[in-house]
């Protein structure tokens, strides 16, 4: 006999339990917390957002969150999972607060003390001389349904004759990166520990 759990508090989107499946009780979704990000206005606004999901099954409840890129490459999040990928966006959003306005003051040929790695142009982006990446932060995540994805997060430089742009690169399984700001990647935080504390809340 199917088991059907009430709704949680967060839940907008219910999907009734499969009358051919005795161990479904229906799914979950919470309102989507997007966060515009890029330079605007762009024809079609890029946003990443996040989303709390559950999945009622014989009689227990398996939550997870989403973290979905602008091209909708995304990974299932536990709760501390998310903790940790939002503890990390923090954290290079202040690396990227205190070297932005410095590293922009230096010549382009001079790597930003953060830079583990650089690179010369590259045919795609004829503009960018050189290139800097700082060490990537990998987060391994396993949701329910998308096993073995992970997160890196890292903070990026890219020289031009007119000056040095850095960005945080952030990629969702072999996505390709999306770049956001600081206040970009505190607002996602945000989203994360805010969907963390509506799952705390069930």
């Amino acid at each position: 006999m199917t088991v059907v759990l009430p709704c949680p508090a967060w839940c907008v989107e219910h999907e009734d339990p499969d009358p051919f499946d005795p161990f479904d009780g229906g799914r979950h979704g919470g309102q989507e917390m997007s966060v515009l990000v890029g330079p605007q206005p762009r024809p079609v606004l890029p946003a990443v957002f996040v989303q709390l999901n559950a999945h009622d099954c014989d009689g227990l409840r398996h939550s997870w969150i989403d973290l979905v890129a602008p091209t909708r490459a995304h990974a299932e999040l536990t709760e501390d999972q998310a903790v940790r990928v939002a503890d990390t966006l923090i954290a290079v959003a202040d690396l990227w607060d205190y070297r932005v306005l410095p590293d922009t003051l230096l010549l382009a040929d001079v790597c930003p003390p953060w830079c583990v790695q650089h690179e010369g142009a590259i045919e795609q982006d004829p503009l960018v001389e050189l290139w800097h990446h700082g060490r990537s932060a990998a987060i391994p995540v396993d949701g329910p349904h998308r096993w073995n994805a992970e997160i890196r997060i890292r903070l990026c430089a890219s020289d031009t004759r007119l000056g040095r742009r850095i960005v945080i690169a952030l990629i969702i399984q072999d996505d390709e990166p999306t770049e956001v700001t600081a206040p970009e990647a505190r607002r996602i935080a945000a989203a994360l520990l805010n969907a963390t504390d509506e799952i705390c809340a069930r």
